[in-house]
């Protein structure tokens, strides 16, 4: 009988890197809501203003966007598994900074070091799924791209939030966890090296200039609402990242980090059943309903802060996972749809430009306004003006979308 390691080299030879690389996008993603679970509690120990809990989140955006316009081109000059391998090194040491800080500056430079890596990662990773297939297949890669980033977004605040219960480091352990997988990741990646296409033709000059451009007129407006629908979806998006937890950590029956930790499994969850259930359906139909499902999620958390009721959180956090895997299935292929064929990359850059950028602005404005008039009233404030965005701009979609 064979031992167990000689029967698992032949499925590694042929699967191993398929496996690293969306093991990576899991981990990648997981990564970026971490620290959800942790907020309450570094908000305690570190006496930390709202402000300074979305400048965390936000730090950890501005590194992706900053890997996204800047570095999305470089597996063009040095190879896909090397941009991988760099990625998973960077993730691997911002995620250690993480668990070693001890104050606000260290976490924000370990945050913006992880947002780097994963930004990185995101556009080389997406394209090393195909190369690793077996077969090449770019369909089981597109889903096991979609599928990798759905369990990681879920998983990563629920890993924190069950280790941070048990009390033991809850602001260190999460992240060391992680760090550990991400080498194991990494060596089951060099190990798996010959699965990666080798690059080809001449090695392609690195250009850090970030390339943006709108479409031309005739196709602008489709594109700009796409954008603003985006820009809107992260907005909300972030809210519930950065500043919801607190809620769900103080005001809930159960108290506890696994209780974030668990409300984002179920956001999580219900955007990945949304995207498989409805990939198919209409762009115009599929922004409109995600719009106006965003704007309910934020009118049931505005009736759970007021009531402090389980239910109107929870029917949040679906109303959430919902709407932001429908509006950002829809709005990428309407603006991908009405974007200029010469300057696609540029024009598609500019589209997650403004997204990342809401994920980022509105979010620390929410956060100042907290630290003079309270948690409660500003991200009641924000709900309203945003779910009053959102139904605008599913209006006008209605009339402005073929």
């Amino acid at each position: 009988m064979q031992p167990a390691a000689n029967r698992l080299a032949p499925f590694l030879n042929r699967w191993g890197g398929f496996i690293a690389v969306a093991f990576a996008l899991t981990m990648g993603f997981s990564t970026s809501s971490l620290p959800s679970p942790l907020y309450p509690i570094y908000q305690t120990d570190w006496r930390l203003q709202p402000s300074q809990l979305t400048y965390i989140y936000s730090l950890y955006m501005v590194g992706v966007l900053v890997a996204l316009l800047c570095l999305g081109r470089l597996s063009d000059t040095l190879s896909r598994y090397t941009v991988v391998c760099i990625s998973l090194m960077l993730m691997t040491l911002g995620l250690l900074l993480s668990g070693v800080a001890s104050g606000i500056n260290a976490l924000l430079f370990a945050r913006g070091v992880i947002g780097l890596a994963n930004g990185l990662l995101t556009t080389a990773g997406a394209f090393a799924l195909v190369d690793t297939h077996p077969t090449n297949d770019r369909r089981v890669a597109s889903v096991a791209t979609s599928a990798s980033i759905a369990v990681g977004v879920g998983l990563g605040p629920l890993l924190s939030g069950l280790v941070a219960q048990t009390g033991v480091a809850p602001l260190r352990l999460p992240y060391f966890i992680v760090a550990v997988l991400a080498l194991c990741n990494l060596w089951l990646t060099w190990r798996s090296r010959h699965t990666f296409a080798p690059r080809t033709g001449g090695r392609a000059r690195l250009s850090i200039t970030p390339k943006l451009a709108l479409p031309g007129k005739s196709t602008r407006v489709p594109f700009l609402l796409a954008s603003a629908a985006a820009f809107t979806q992260f907005a909300s998006g972030s809210l519930l990242a950065s500043l919801v937890p607190s809620f769900l950590y103080n005001l809930l029956p159960w108290k506890g980090s696994a209780v974030p930790g668990i409300a984002f499994l179920i956001l999580s969850a219900a955007s990945a059943v949304t995207q498989l259930s409805q990939r198919n359906i209409a762009a115009r139909k599929g922004l409109i309903i995600g719009l106006l499902t965003l704007a309910g999620c934020l009118i049931a958390l505005c009736i759970g802060i007021g009531t402090s009721s389980v239910w109107a959180f929870l029917i949040a956090m679906i109303l959430a996972g919902s709407g932001q895997g429908l509006c950002f299935m829809a709005s990428t292929l309407i603006a991908g749809q009405n974007s200029d064929e010469s300057r696609r990359s540029a024009n598609m850059a500019t589209y997650f430009s403004i997204a990342y950028i809401g994920a980022s602005i509105p979010v620390i404005a929410v956060g100042r306004l907290a630290d003079h008039w309270g948690l409660a009233p500003a991200v009641i404030i924000f709900s309203a003006v945003a779910a009053l965005a959102l139904a605008a701009l599913a209006w006008l979609a209605r009339r402005v979308l073929p």
